[in-house]
């Protein structure tokens, strides 16, 4: 898929300012942006809900503007919200869905009997939509949009509002759908999920993309993003930590270890050998990091010095 020269203005608002990027095919593609950065407009105009100002968006080598028909057929989309029937059955979901497709009653049937066993959804065929779990109805409304077997599968926040076994669960079903060749096109505020899914990133910012590549190529760029990894024999508090290691920038826990951001790596490892001594604490484990996706995405959203020269 590639877009060139998007524009969306909303009266004098601009949401979309001349947008251009490409999506692989094949893969795993995270749109990034703050709220009202412009990504929930561009799935919209892409499968045709909303009009562009200007701009050229080809789907499969199809303009979306001269065969929409084909290009509906082509693309699957999970809103933010359950959009399906409530009072339908989780299959007769499915089948009207197919039967707006034009599938043929053996393909539909097929399909649903796959679609339900993919989604560990067998034993709910017969159960309303509105019967089932928070995390269950985004399975089906995932299920939903692959029913016609689309090239180009958009997902907006499709673990918003789950418990972890849900999102986990959800997340491994979207990689299973990419596996068998399906292009994902992902849309969510949480980094972490970003970063274990995409092959490729790109980030909005006020309707414009910034960066865009691999997540290592993004959080390669940011300049001031050397962290410590530290684990310690006992505990000690944060600001006698920060007190003694001036080479450190921010402390925080993760998972039983120090993160430290540091601005000298040296420095930082010398000091905080020294108050390890000092507080009479063994260094049970000490390894350099770079910044995770959300750390390189706030540096890019703020833009307050932290990238490197040229990449702003």
């Amino acid at each position: 898929m590639a877009v060139r020269d998007l524009v969306k203005n909303y009266g004098s608002a601009p949401a979309l300012r001349g947008l251009s990027f490409e999506v692989p095919q094949g893969g795993i593609f995270a749109y990034l942006g703050t709220n009202g950065a412009g990504k929930t407009t561009t799935i919209n105009i892409i499968s045709g809900l909303l009009a562009k100002d200007s701009g050229e968006i080809k789907v499969c080598g199809l303009d979306v503007n001269q065969d929409p028909v084909k290009v509906k057929e082509l693309i699957g989309v999970v809103p933010d919200d359950s959009n399906l029937y409530p009072e339908l059955t989780c299959a007769r979901n499915l089948d009207y869905l197919g039967e707006l497709y034009g599938l043929d009653r053996q393909t539909r049937e097929e399909r649903i009997q796959d679609l339900l066993e993919l989604f560990d959804l067998k034993d709910r065929a017969k159960m309303p939509f509105r019967a089932l779990s928070r995390g269950l109805k985004r399975r089906l409304v995932l299920a939903a949009a692959l029913i016609h077997n689309p090239e180009i599968l958009f997902l907006d926040e499709p673990t918003i509002g789950l418990d972890v076994p849900s999102a986990r669960a959800l997340r491994n079903h979207i990689k299973s759908i990419n596996q068998k060749g399906t292009t994902i096109f992902l849309t969510t505020h949480n980094l972490a999920e970003a970063e274990a899914l995409a092959d490729t990133v790109c980030i909005l910012i006020k309707g414009q993309v910034v960066k865009m590549g691999s997540p290592d190529e993004i959080r390669g760029q940011v300049e001031d993003g050397t962290y410590l990894k530290l684990g310690l024999s006992g505990e000690i508090e944060e600001k006698t930590l920060l007190a003694a290691c001036p080479a450190v920038q921010k402390a925080s826990r993760e998972n039983g270890f120090w993160r430290l951001k540091v601005d000298n790596l040296n420095q930082a490892l010398k000091q905080s050998l020294g108050l390890a001594e000092a507080e009479n604490l063994a260094i049970q484990e000490v390894s350099v990091e770079r910044p995770n996706l959300e750390e390189a995405f706030l540096a890019y959203v703020e833009n307050k010095g932290a990238l490197k020269e040229g990449e702003k």
